[in-house]
């Protein structure tokens, strides 16, 4: 690594200490223990012990009385949360201007798991040229940085993810009204299209909505089935293509009719277009890249709940780049949903080998000794199920956590506060 460069020697970001070389020794220890993180995102505090001073060697005085030397002095190392002086000192150190932006993206940087090297760093202004510079677009460059993907358009599409938090069930059954609203001002514009191609239109529209009605039975996550995300992003690429003809090719006139006509195509393609970028988002997000950043992420609807809602799956790939993959006996899945009873509720599911341990994470205080009794009361159904997949389930735990009964956490970083969790060690030479 080059001179300059924010490393992880001690290991990844997440949960795990940032070793800084300074030369020197900056004072008393602030903490003893740092953070660590299992997986799951179940943190525990690991003393640090420092490394024991190996006593030199017996010599001999010249009248033959033994002596001791003077033991060796280690240096000593010493751990502290790791400041915003910290990171200007090291933004000018790499060139880099240590202005209120920069120390704010390079914190995000670290927390996010990025290393803080010049050519990231450069990188990430490049790719922020151009837009409001906000948060969620911020975090959406690194995303895609880590991912290498560098394009304005997936930019702009992932950043209004991470701000509007689409729901890809809701965005369904909104899209089912337009069409439903787009069929009947196509009935009643015989005089305005030929009536082949009304026909035609009524038909297909008759048909793709029939499709969404089917999601809940038909869409999969992955594997072979009737319906998957990139099955649905075509088909709705397709209508609007054709939708987006029949706009331009329309009678424009002050009519009744053709001004209904004109509303219904432009409402419908401004939802179709809303779904479209939603799955090409989750497309993105899924996109294979370093190993903090290696997963799959799709938003399963559930049309028929009322209103409908979405499960969320996150499951994570081993190692990085494109020859990873999804390791049946070795990895972490994710789901997010919301109960009819217990609120918003996270399933993270840790599995290693045939075994398997399961966290439940719940949003509202209020829920806590009801989940916990419900899931030991289903915990055996659980158990049977994963069993007749041959895995076992060792064991859970149910806790009340607001910063993680979300999906975006498992994300981005899970890591809530910068000087929380990470820490400088400083080496005296």
């Amino acid at each position: 690594m080059a001179q300059g460069d924010i490393g992880t020697s001690a290991g990844d970001i997440r949960g795990k200490p940032i070793i800084w070389p300074t030369g020197k020794s900056s004072g008393q220890p602030v903490s003893s223990a740092p953070t660590t993180e299992t997986a799951g995102g179940v943190r525990t505090s690991a003393p640090m012990s420092s490394a024991p001073t190996a006593p030199a060697a017996p010599t001999t005085a010249p009248t033959g009385t033994p002596a001791t030397a003077a033991p060796a002095r280690m240096a000593p190392s010493i751990a502290r949360p790791l400041t915003i002086e910290d990171i200007k000192a090291h933004l000018i150190k790499i060139n880099i201007p240590d202005t209120d932006f920069n120390v704010k993206l390079a914190s995000l940087m670290i927390k996010d798991g990025m290393e803080l090297s010049r050519a990231n760093f450069v990188k990430l202004l490049s790719m922020l040229e151009g837009t409001s510079k906000g948060f969620n677009v911020q975090e959406a460059a690194i995303m895609l940085a880590m991912k290498g993907i560098d394009d304005p358009k997936a930019l702009q599409i992932l950043s209004q993810f991470f701000a509007e938090n689409p729901q890809l069930a809701s965005q369904m059954a909104a899209l089912q009204e337009g069409l439903a609203g787009l069929n009947s001002a196509f009935s009643s514009s015989s005089t305005l299209l030929n009536s082949n191609l009304v026909a035609q239109l009524t038909a297909l529209l008759s048909q793709f909505d029939e499709t969404l009605r089917g999601l809940n039975e038909k869409y999969q996550f992955s594997g072979d089935s009737s319906i998957n995300s990139s099955d649905l992003m075509d088909a709705m690429r397709g209508l609007k293509a054709l939708l987006s003809g029949v706009q331009e090719k329309a009678v424009v006139s002050d009519s009744a009719e053709a001004q209904v006509l004109q509303a219904n195509l432009s409402s419908t393609l401004s939802k179709m277009n809303s779904a479209i970028d939603n799955l090409v988002a989750q497309g993105l997000l899924s996109q294979k890249g370093r190993e903090e950043v290696n997963f799959l992420y799709q938003q399963m609807p559930n049309t028929s709940a009322k209103p409908p809602q979405n499960v969320e799956i996150v499951v994570k790939r081993e190692g990085q780049g494109k020859e990873s993959n999804i390791d049946n006996e070795n990895t972490q899945i994710v789901m997010s949903m919301d109960t009819t009873n217990l609120g918003k509720m996270v399933c993270s599911m840790i599995v290693k080998g045939k075994k398997v341990y399961v966290i439940f994470v719940f949003n509202e205080k209020e829920y806590g000794d009801d989940a916990r009794n419900l899931i030991a009361a289903e915990f055996a159904n659980l158990q049977k199920k994963l069993a007749d997949k041959d895995f076992v389930v060792t064991g859970y735990q149910v806790k009340i956590d607001p910063a993680m009964c979300a999906i975006r956490p498992y994300l981005i970083s899970m890591l809530p506060t910068l000087e929380a969790q990470l820490r400088k060690i400083d080496l005296e030479a």
